[in-house]
């Protein structure tokens, strides 16, 4: 790990205390040493570190020049600089410095070096020009690194710190200017990955096993003792309770527990501290020695790395960092391939890949901002461009490709009744009238875009078929009942590949802010092949997708139709309207105060407290309408467990209580299911389809038991079904959209719990997110009155798994949903704390919000700093205006134009063949029976034919394709970009 840090103190005090030592004295074999490209200019590079040079440094006095800004006093005011301090596994630290072993110490240090110059790439500074700021990369940096071996807690662990100095230059004996260290912490978590792979790879040499886990990219030395690594890790316990305590994810939030939880100093010597520990770890001696035995017999000296491995760990991180996000760092990437291949390639063996890459035009460059996040060296992939290219020709594909939903008479005659706000009036006249085949509604949450639907199925022509469609089942279920249409989800209507659909449906898609581009491509795609209408609902301000892009917000940046609703109609106090009109303007400070209630200060732990004490004070009408939302799992596991607390205090909750096995999404992504590695023993894993060779069955239950390896040495996962027999599986050969993975918790339910139910269940007619009262248990099975509609049925839990407790839900799944009032619990420090996930949270209420954080003033910054955004291919290569709707047209036209006559004959037969199956199937003389025979024999030869000309691919794939055109050329051009 690196945990950077900025040094505070004066030169003299902070140079005291690393060169002369803390908390312990140092002992000779605790080096020092000068780095950087400065440090070589210099002729200092790989020396000691000497006391004075070390001040001057810090005071930013270099080569005659003196550093900082010079305040009315005389006094200098230059920022020292930083401390990048990197720690090795706890395992490591335990046969580095109980059993002496010196080549793990050297390993160490040449790890620490790779991770050194991986960050000093990222060096910069920054100046102003005409107005603006520059961001420069220099590449050069000048560092003094000291090596340590004990923790505050007198624990043994090895690190090293390394004090940047703020100064940079952009060549030998240039002037010198302030570091810009932006880039640098952005970097330090890939810093920290190229550091454990070093090690890992170089300990492999040395003969020690690695046991890694490579979903973090975290290791530890194969077989030293688990109570060993705890007895000597006090002090990251002590981070682990204060993160656990204070809710606190993520590194950077548990920085904070770090220095809040620093001890004071004690003052001892090493030779002291090595006889502390060996006195500790005496019980486990003899096991320590036969490690070192067993690694000395294994010593392997230098290991080739396959050059196959290398480029299967680029390809991973390309894979696994797409899947969320349309624009990656370059370090997001490479880390992801690290940590999925710890101990197999280092950051030397990647780099190469990932370049040749980019050489192929496979991988671009961006040079736009795009989201919120620091993209110092943004990377986007050529297939990611494609499909966001494919939507402008998805959106002029569907331009006057439509008949209007209804005739001018018909609307005249609805809108006279139908009490719409005269911005609603316009946006129903511009969607029903139109011709184009695509069309969209933004509108601001709550502005009434379901009451739309409503007066529109009304208004439309007979024969006109309505479906509401949405990424959630409760969002699809709500517009549905609100304009009573049928519902159902995106994901289902995907997997049907629209069947049964005809120019005279009009799929109403609701929550499009969170389809993915992969998603909306496949929507888009049926759209086309069976000619029905898809409307767009949706907010660009609110929660996004999960999955890669921002559909909704790129295909209006492309020329979408879009009618815009501005007003919102949900929230109905003064108060309110002003909160969301100041969220949805940025300002989020003056949002806070327009709130009913900020409660701040205390640990999250507290604020869930205080929320819960709130909420017990209601009575059982104000519980029933005021919804507790919460941005991530974490959290609701809190607020859920207070709340049971109070409700048995109160006898709500059946004193008699039982313990069930439920499922949890174990978060595994694309990538990382059609990977074994990632797989470990415990998990539940369920297929959405037969698998006939592996004689695995659709929707049963399977255990991981854990890895093994097939006669060719390719590594499988092995599963055991509910009769114990055992299955090996490579998940490399299923698809992973028809793979679900769980992880396998506990909870304890009662009598009067309400329940929350967490997928889709077609059997017990459950919507994801749905909720209700549980009225009885008995032997495992409960009765359950659910909300919706007041229906009571049986649920036999020890089959059915995938609930939880439903006091409090995540913003995500209450998203569509509207409440009389909220209570939103928002930890600073939480990384789903965005301005989306908070506009979203507070837009639920109709009256009034209240909300807990730590610091209002924090959580203000922390929404302005993240929006929540997600990013954009086409946005961050510059190509919006050169993709929209008119250029893109007028680049290829002639492609479009084929395309239009293909698509209305590709419908024409789509309909011939869904009349033949509605023919009957026996026909009545021999010409009938030898004509149906000629008709089925042209069908399948034309079937055939088309299965020719379209290749099989991924939808995504198919519907991108088009858009190569605008990328063929750069193919062969690498000093351009991707547009000839």
């Amino acid at each position: 790990m690196i945990h950077p840090r900025r040094l505070k103190g004066t030169p003299a005090n902070i140079a005291r205390y690393y060169t002369v030592g803390d908390y312990y004295t140092k002992g000779d074999a605790e080096h020092s040493e000068w780095g950087g490209a400065i440090a070589r200019d210099l002729g200092i590079e790989g020396m000691p570190v000497e006391p004075d040079l070390f001040k001057s440094l810090l005071a930013g006095e270099i080569a005659g020049q003196q550093l900082g800004r010079r305040l009315s006093d005389g006094a200098i005011d230059h920022h020292p600089g930083w401390d990048f301090a990197v720690n090795a596994p706890k395992s490591v630290s335990i046969m580095a410095l109980l059993t002496g072993d010196e080549r793990i110490i050297a390993a160490h240090e040449k790890a620490v070096t790779a991770a050194l110059s991986y960050l000093e790439e990222h060096a910069g500074l920054r100046r102003r020009e005409e107005g603006e700021i520059v961001h420069e990369t220099t590449e050069r940096l000048i560092f003094a690194r000291f090596t340590e071996h004990a923790s505050r807690e007198l624990d043994p662990h090895l690190h090293t710190h390394v004090v940047v100095m703020n100064m940079t230059n952009h060549e030998p004996e240039a002037r010198m200017a302030s570091l810009e260290s932006r880039a640098m912490f952005a970097a330090q978590m890939a810093a920290g990955q190229v550091y454990r792979n070093a090690l890992a790879f170089d300990l492999r040499e040395q003969g020690w096993q690695i046991a890694d886990d490579p979903r973090t990219g975290l290791f530890e030395i194969g077989g030293v003792p688990y109570d060993l690594i705890r007895t000597f890790s006090q002090r990251a316990e002590q981070i682990d309770d204060h993160a656990r305590e204070h809710g606190l994810t993520g590194q950077a939030a548990r920085r904070e527990s770090f220095y809040a939880t620093r001890r004071a100093k004690e003052k001892t010597d090493l030779p002291t501290l090595h006889q502390n520990w060996e006195r500790r770890s005496h019980s486990h001696a003899v096991t320590l020695d036969q490690l070192r035995e067993e690694a000395s017999s294994r010593e392997a000296g230098p290991l080739e790395v396959d050059a196959a491995t290398a480029a299967r760990a680029a390809l991973f991180g390309i894979k696994q960092a797409e899947t969320r996000e349309a624009v990656n760092d370059y370090g997001a990437i490479l880390r992801a391939g690290l940590a999925a291949h710890v101990g197999e390639v280092r950051a030397q063996d990647v780099r190469p890949q990932l370049d040749a890459h980019e050489e192929r035009r496979k991988l671009f460059a961006t040079h736009e901002q795009t989201g919120d996040q620091i993209l110092t060296r943004g990377r986007t992939t050529r297939k990611t461009a494609r499909a966001e290219q494919a939507l402008t020709r998805h959106i002029l594909l569907g331009m006057d490709d439509a008949r209007p939903i209804a005739s001018a008479d018909r609307l005249l005659a609805v809108l006279e009744g139908a009490g719409l706000k005269p911005e609603q009036e316009q946006a129903l006249v511009e969607i029903a009238t139109s011709r184009d085949r695509l069309t969209a509604v933004h509108g601001v949450a709550g502005a009434g875009k379901s009451t739309l639907v409503g007066v529109l199925k009304v208004a439309a022509e007979p024969g006109t078929r309505f479906t509401a469609l949405a990424p959630t089942s409760s969002a699809a279920g709500n517009l549905g009942d609100s304009a009573r249409i049928t519902s159902r989800t995106v994901a289902s209507l995907l997997a049907s590949g629209g069947r049964g659909l005809t120019p005279s449906d009009v799929l109403v898609l609701d929550e499009a802010g969170q389809l993915g581009t992969r998603q909306a491509l496949r929507v888009l795609e049926i759209s086309r092949a069976s000619g029905a209408r898809v409307i767009f609902l949706g907010d660009n301000r609110q929660t996004g997708a999960v999955e890669q892009g921002k559909a909704f917000w790129l295909m209006q940046r492309l020329g979408l139709p879009t009618a815009q609703l501005t007003e919102s109609v949900r929230q109905e106090t003064r108060a309110m309207k002003m909160a969301v009109t100041a969220a949805r303007s940025g300002d989020y400070a003056a949002s806070l105060t327009a709130l009913d209630k900020v409660a701040s200060g205390g640990t999250a732990e507290d604020l869930a407290k205080g929320l819960v004490r709130d909420w017990t004070r209601l009575s059982a009408d104000s519980r029933a309408t005021t919804n507790i939302l919460v941005l991530d799992n974490a959290t609701r596991l809190i607020v859920n467990s207070r709340i049971r607390d109070a409700l048995k205090v109160e006898g709500a909750l059946a004193a008699e209580e039982h313990r069930l096995s439920i499922l949890t999404p174990a978060g595994m992504t694309d990538a990382e299911k059609q990977a074994a590695r990632f797989y470990s023993g415990g998990q539940v894993v369920t297929f959405g389809q037969d698998l006939g060779k592996s004689g695995i069955a659709r929707d049963t239950e399977y255990r991981v038991l854990g890895m093994g390896r097939d006669p060719n040495g390719r590594q499988m996962v092995r599963l055991v079904d509910e009769q114990g027999r055992v299955i090996r599986w490579d998940p490399r050969l299923t698809r992973a959209r028809t793979v679900n993975v769980f992880n396998r918790e506990e909870r304890n339910l009662a009598t009067g719990d309400r329940i929350q139910w967490r997928l889709v269940n077609k059997d017990l007619d459950l919507k994801n997110a749905e909720r209700g009262t549980v009225e009885r248990i008995d032997q495992g099975v409960a009765t359950i009155r659910w909300d919706r509609g007041g229906r009571v049925s049986q649920v036999d839990l020890a089959t059915h798994k995938t609930w939880d407790h439903g006091y409090a839900e995540t913003v995500y799944s209450a998203q569509s949903k509207t409440y009389a009032r909220a209570y939103v619990l928002a930890p600073v420090a939480s990384p789903l704390v965005t301005g989306q996930n908070y506009y979203t949270a507070i837009t639920r209420a109709r009256f009034g919000v209240k909300l807990w954080t730590e610091d209002p003033e924090k959580l203000a910054e922390k929404l302005m700093a993240r929006s929540g955004e997600k990013t954009s291919s086409l946005e961050g290569l510059g190509r919006l205006d050169k993709d929209a709707r008119a250029p893109f047209d007028e680049r290829h036209g002639d492609r479009l134009r084929a395309d239009r006559e293909q698509q209305r004959s590709d419908r024409e037969a789509r309909k011939d063949r869904a009349l033949s199956r509605r023919l009957p199937d026996e026909p009545r003389n021999l010409g009938e029976h030898l004509a149906a025979r000629a008709g089925r024999i042209a069908a399948s030869l034309d079937r055939y034919l088309q299965s020719l000309s379209e290749p099989r691919r991924g939808d995504t794939d198919r519907a991108s394709e088009a858009a190569q055109p605008a990328f063929r050329g750069a193919e062969h051009t690498p000093n351009k970009g991707p547009e000839r």
